[in-house]
């Protein structure tokens, strides 16, 4: 699945030359982001909700009777922080080529990512937290440069590629080990 088009997954394919000069450019904000994370400039954000994913600091209801299907959601006692961290990384990424084709996929990848570190962690911060999350966008950064990203088609009731074959063929996922080899190397201590 790694070339071409088939019905359940594409891989994204633009200009290499402009695609590389962008990744690059995200790559020095996305650092720079992490370093501010570090050392403790976290800022505050209206609850992000967007791209299938929405972040609330209670629990949301359940619509059964809605057309729509239910956003992803992540819910943690630091959602302004992490709403913060996504409007960064969306002001960060959406200048690269297909945004409108993949946020749903990076967003969802990014709320997974949150989900996942916060329910293996029971103590956490906002810090550490956001760290995972930095973490995993660098992880999609990568995929983007080596063309490697994975993007469903067709998606139902808010699937995306890393719901379905991620966990199955459990590839690319950060274990919590190298999330917290990543926070070490920027000086904080998991």
């Amino acid at each position: 699945m790694k070339s071409g088009v088939n019905l359940w997954s594409n891989t994204i394919h633009s200009n290499p030359r402009r695609q590389k000069i962008s990744v690059q450019k995200q790559f020095i904000a996305l650092q720079n982001l992490s370093n501010l994370i570090a050392v403790g400039s976290i800022g505050k954000a209206k609850i992000w909700q967007g791209a299938d994913v929405v972040i609330s600091d209670k629990p949301l209801s359940v619509d059964t009777d809605s057309f729509y299907p239910q956003s992803r959601s992540v819910v943690t006692s630091f959602a302004y922080e992490l709403s913060w961290l996504f409007e960064n990384l969306r002001d960060a990424f959406m200048r690269l080529e297909g945004y409108g084709f993949w946020k749903e996929e990076f967003f969802g990848r990014l709320g997974n990512a949150a989900n996942r570190y916060l329910s293996r962690n029971v103590q956490h911060s906002a810090q550490k937290l956001l760290l995972a999350v930095a973490h995993e966008a660098f992880c999609i950064l990568e995929e983007m440069e080596t063309g490697d990203f994975q993007v469903l088609s067709v998606s139902l009731n808010n699937e995306i590629y890393d719901d379905i074959f991620r966990e199955i063929e459990s590839e690319g996922l950060a274990d919590s080990l190298e999330v917290d080899v990543f926070m070490e190397s920027l000086g904080i201590t998991p």
